[in-house]
């Protein structure tokens, strides 16, 4: 008869098993999430889209994401909760995220863009609470780093640009849009055979704190700087995905292939970064991860403007900009869930999430 594991073991097993099934649905999450921004050159002739719209269409997702990720955040902080909830994004997200195929005109595509928004709205909130939970603390920025970068970056932004520009030039850009949507209910099927619900107590307390509320997260210093900190470089990210397609292949006459190309170069960034930047940051410390590789962010918009004629030169500075990606969870998971109690674990970076992408995502494009 085998003796049981050490509960050590069966801890740092969960741990792993947990990483790897929150990596993966994030990917598929991002896989749809960001899919309007790569195939936008095949949607925009069809239905008369100018550039206001296309910006509206980029930041109706980040507007549902940002109201859903607060308010269910918030639920799931008084309710100490956090499993039902991003198992029921999943869901939705696989439900209603084919509806942009549907879409005949712009209004009709806000509106489905808006309401993928408000399904996939808690999943890095409650991604980060349950990381949070099950990590041992040296290990805390690797794994949120993990999952919300390695998947994300490795489907949505690595191999979607590729593979959805591919589907909508052979298959149309519908097609591409179903295709992005079907993974999302094996997502949901997955999570509920994987992940359980997490003690929220926090180290060497016998009982799990109570949730303090909204105002008690904004009133830590930590959470309002990493608010700060987060809407200029959300206003980085969705200023690139929203233009640079249309600037390379309309003013620098580059192929839609080679432009796919280039901005899979975000993805590839985005891998590295999501092991390398967080990883950094259990070791050397947040603020000083943060700052170095948000100072390398500058050299990707510079390129586009500097080399958008010489792909070999952009794609060698794209990238080394892009690695800046990998300090995302950091300032919006990581440090904001260290600031505060584990109640409001899901509250902090749901707050900073949702006014980094209001502000950044949201009226960064528009201005652009």
């Amino acid at each position: 008869m085998s003796m049981p594991k050490p509960m050590s073991t069966l801890g740092q097993y969960y741990e792993r098993r947990l990483v790897a099934v929150l990596t993966i649905a994030g990917g598929i999450a991002a896989l749809d999430t960001q899919a309007v921004f790569y195939i936008m050159p095949f949607i925009a002739p069809e239905l008369h889209l100018n550039n206001s719209e296309i910006g509206l269409i980029g930041s109706a997702v980040v507007i549902g994401w940002s109201i859903a990720a607060l308010v269910v955040s918030w639920i799931s902080d008084r309710m100490g909760r956090r499993r039902p909830f991003i198992i029921g994004a999943f869901f939705a997200f696989a439900a209603l995220s084919g509806l942009s195929a549907l879409a005949r005109s712009f209004l009709q595509l806000l509106a489905a863009r808006f309401l993928v928004g408000l399904a996939e709205g808690p999943v890095i909130p409650m991604s980060h609470s349950l990381v949070m939970a099950a990590s041992a603390p040296e290990r805390r920025g690797l794994n949120m780093g993990i999952v919300q970068l390695l998947g994300a970056q490795l489907v949505g932004s690595l191999a979607a640009p590729i593979i959805l520009v591919w589907l909508a030039g052979h298959a149309g850009w519908r097609t591409a849009f179903l295709i992005a949507a079907v993974p999302g209910l094996l997502s949901a099927l997955l999570l509920m055979a994987a992940i359980r619900e997490p003690r929220l107590a926090a180290e060497g307390a016998d009982e799990a704190p109570t949730a303090l509320g909204l105002r008690h997260v904004l009133g830590n210093r930590n959470v309002r700087v990493c608010i700060a900190i987060s809407t200029c470089c959300v206003a980085w990210y969705f200023l690139l995905l929203s233009f640079l397609p249309l600037w390379l292949t309309q003013e620098e006459g580059l192929s839609k292939g080679t432009m796919s190309v280039i901005l899979s170069l975000v993805g590839a960034a985005g891998v590295v970064g999501a092991v390398v930047v967080p990883g950094l940051s259990d070791r050397i410390g947040r603020k000083l991860a943060i700052t170095a590789f948000c100072c390398l962010g500058v050299l990707s918009p510079l390129a586009a403007l500097i080399f958008g004629h010489t792909p070999l030169l952009l794609g060698a500075m794209f990238f080394t900009g892009a690695l800046m990606v990998g300090s995302f969870p950091i300032f919006m998971g990581t440090l904001p869930q260290e600031s505060v109690s584990p109640a409001d674990g899901a509250s902090a970076t749901a707050m900073v999430l949702c006014v980094s992408q209001i502000l950044g995502g949201v009226a960064g494009p528009a201005v652009g």
